[in-house]
């Protein structure tokens, strides 16, 4: 979410013991924040929202920055050969556009991209600043060097739903996957409902990176039932994919952690899932992964965070490296730092048996195929419609793939449960 812009943001870090599930063990560092606002005035009054990429032996950060000189946020830019020291550009690199232009209020919540043509930069934008109710939606802008910028002329490439939808009142915070073998950009991003103002996460594609198509599962990750950690915000989303698996790390509050007098949520958390396509995500079975509270705790650092995580896959240490924001006493943000070893791809450890689905094509024509990664032995696959009533059962299943077939089921989103003695694994579908 946006930032108040009274909050100055800090960047803080994590570092993981030696697990081999590293990407879900993380450890702050111990000389949190890394990076706080100012000294120079264009990021003066606050810092925040950082997408981070790692080319070469460098880090590189965008983020945004609160101008002293007129209270409006723009992108910023450092750079970092550690992810601790930073030194950052000697200006804001995106600035908010002209009277009267989609994004003359307020830029926010960039992401950043690398292509085949260079960098590509989504972020946030609003008319009327921080009522992002009022004209909220996502541009683009393209750059050679990460430093000039220039704005698409279609800009704005992404709005907000209709008024109703779960992404009715305002969208924001996107996360972008290129994945150059099949020329396709995914972005998973915030909606927010405008009957239950609930932030959830979507997911749409595009072959161009301009042009984009809602998937018609949304929202993919949803909040959870009343009362769960996640049950009323969850997003600020970063996903990135450094072997078979989507990785997905985000934040999420809930109800009960919502204080009156401060009007604010006292707890927030970092929260993880996985996913083979991007659409049907598993939400660890140990999250949250940490939170406010987690030590060691500083008020002046820890208070109102973690949120807006930015993860990236360091090969050259084998490593996994967050950021993420947070804010201390009455009027200060940082970002903080985490890292976590990887030796091993995730694995269920409670599970250990489970198995990862893959449905194509999905949205299916006529038939699909969910493929399993090992056989399926005695299973039992159970096709469910939108009101939970069985519309498919197979038993005594001994395959690696099982067909299935359109037949007389109406177009519409499918939920299906594979079975055995060693694993329950749980999917969608759509037919279009």
């Amino acid at each position: 979410m946006k930032t108040n812009i009274f909050y100055i943001i800090f960047l803080s870090i994590f570092i993981v013991g030696s697990n081999i599930y590293g990407q879900t063990n993380w450890t702050k560092y111990s000389n949190n924040p890394v990076i706080t606002k100012g000294p120079d005035n264009f990021d003066m009054i606050a810092i925040g929202q950082p997408t981070t990429l790692f080319e070469n032996d460098t880090i590189k950060m965008w983020y945004a920055g609160v101008s002293i000189n007129d209270a409006k946020a723009r992108i910023c830019y450092a750079y970092s050969l550690d992810g601790i020291n930073w030194t950052k550009h000697t200006n804001s690199v995106i600035e908010v556009g002209t009277a009267g232009e989609w994004d003359c209020g307020w830029l926010d919540t960039p992401e950043i991209v690398k292509d085949n043509s260079g960098y590509k930069m989504y972020y946030y934008g609003d008319t009327v600043q921080q009522f992002a109710a009022i004209s909220s939606a996502i541009g683009l802008a393209t750059s050679i060097d990460g430093i000039h910028w220039e704005k698409h002329p279609d800009n704005p490439i992404f709005t907000k739903a209709n008024f109703g939808d779960w992404d009715g009142s305002w969208v924001e915070s996107p996360t972008v996957f290129f994945d150059s073998v099949a020329n396709e950009y995914k972005m998973w991003y915030n909606g927010v409902d405008t009957a239950t103002w609930k932030i959830q996460i979507g997911l749409a594609t595009s072959s161009d990176g301009v042009t984009w198509v809602r998937n018609p599962a949304n929202p993919v990750v949803t909040t959870s039932n009343w009362g769960g950690y996640d049950d009323i915000w969850l997003g600020t989303p970063t996903v990135i994919k450094p072997d078979s698996l989507f990785e997905m790390w985000y934040a999420a509050t809930s109800t009960d952690s919502y204080n009156s007098v401060t009007q604010s949520f006292d707890t927030v958390s970092i929260c993880y899932a996985t996913s083979v396509d991007g659409i049907v995500w598993n939400k660890h079975q140990n999250n949250p992964l940490f939170h406010t509270y987690t030590e060691p705790y500083d008020s002046l650092i820890d208070r109102g965070g973690p949120w807006a995580p930015c993860v990236i896959f360091n090969q050259n240490t084998n490593e996994y490296m967050m950021w993420f924001e947070a804010h201390g006493g009455v009027s200060n943000y940082n970002f903080s730092l985490a890292t976590s070893p990887k030796t091993a791809t995730f694995i269920d450890k409670k599970h250990p048996q489970n198995n990862i689905l893959l449905v194509y094509p999905n949205p299916m024509e006529t038939t699909s195929i969910i493929k399993a990664n090992k056989l399926i032995v005695n299973g039992t696959l159970i096709i469910l419609n939108l009101i939970g009533e069985v519309v498919c059962k197979q038993t005594n299943i001994n395959a690696l793939e099982i067909k299935i077939s359109k037949e007389n089921l109406p177009s519409g989103i499918y939920t299906f449960y594979l079975t055995n003695d060693e694993m329950t694994e749980v999917g969608k579908f759509i037919i279009q």
